[in-house]
């Protein structure tokens, strides 16, 4: 797949506001560059100096740099429109000093680096009934359910403690003959788990259209039946979000992030079947407490809090 890389030079308040023009244009994944970490480091010698790459010393006076990459189809190009648009209002009409913001579009095929996670991913086994394991490797799964997952270029392959706290809450539920939301589905590791476990079915959804595509792909390799994506924004597509209301699930799973799992807490509310449960991931533990209040406020009780290297994932009812 061929992606635009959108590179923006910006002043340490400029990337605040450039952070905000790609969120708001849905494009919340995306890196930071800034020479001032790397001065950090130096001066407080967190590194011995001679690991220090000489290339990285050159760009210690450089701007710092937001880098993007969006896909070339539709919704990419539309993100990359809001995203450019967004740049040329702060040229305009902000009075702060936010740098250059000087932006260069380039093109990259993802045939070079979207292999290069094959090097880091092998069968894993996660919580007691799991086994996570790419499909060109062998494994003999000795008793456990072998979830087969090809992440791609999307979140989910069991290695992150967000996703393996998921796993881990999902088997202790009762989860047989339940309809499942996977909100926010990435590489749809979690709803395939669910089907796996006995689950009726699953709307697996995600605002990124690459997301949906590989988290179905994923769900023919598992051979289960059940699975459908679509891609939207639940908070602000008519569309997904009525076919997210459309329907009542009996579990919901939302390992995604702290802000966004409470603005959509009155929503889950809404569609979870009494008895149900929410299960939210994606939060780290820092900002526990207050996704916790936003829950309840909603209309949950926390049932559980699962931790693990600062991570959260919260059971509520």
């Amino acid at each position: 797949m061929v992606f635009h890389k959108i590179t923006v030079h910006a002043s340490a308040l400029g990337v605040e506001f450039i952070v905000g023009v790609l969120t708001a244009a849905g494009a919340d994944c995306f890196e930071i560059e800034d020479p001032a970490d790397l001065r950090e480091l130096l001066d407080e010698k967190y590194v011995p100096f001679d690991y220090v790459d000489d290339t990285l010393l050159d760009r210690q006076n450089d701007e710092p740099q937001v880098r993007v990459y969006l896909a070339d189809n539709p919704q990419g190009r539309e993100r990359m429109k809001e995203v450019l648009e967004g740049i040329a209002r702060l040229k305009e009409e902000t009075g702060f000093d936010l740098g250059s913001l000087e932006t260069e579009i380039t093109e990259t095929d993802d045939g070079e680096w979207a292999d290069n996670w094959k090097e880091f991913f092998h069968p894993l086994p996660v919580g007691d009934r799991f086994v996570v394991k790419p499909t060109w490797e062998n494994w003999d799964p000795d008793g456990r359910i072998v979830l087969e997952i090809d992440p791609e270029s999307s979140f989910g392959s069991g290695q992150h403690e967000t996703t393996s706290l998921c796993l881990c809450a999902l088997e202790k539920s009762d989860v047989s003959g339940k309809d499942v939301l996977d909100m926010g589905c990435g590489s749809g590791i979690l709803g395939i788990g669910a089907l796996l476990l006995g689950a009726k079915s699953v709307l697996a959804v995600d605002i990124d259209r690459n997301a949906v595509d590989i988290a179905e792909k994923n769900a023919r390799l598992n051979r289960v039946e059940g699975f459908t994506g679509i891609c939207g924004d639940l908070l602000s597509d008519p569309e997904t979000y009525a076919a997210v209301t459309g329907r009542r699930y009996g579990i919901i799973l939302a390992n995604i992030v702290a802000d966004v799992i409470i603005a959509m807490a009155p929503v889950f509310r809404s569609v979870l079947d009494e008895g149900g449960i929410l299960i939210a991931s994606g939060i780290i533990s820092p900002r526990r407490d207050e996704v916790i209040a936003g829950l309840e406020k909603s209309g949950f009780t926390v049932a559980g809090i699962n931790e693990k290297n600062d991570w959260t994932a919260l059971i509520c009812r």
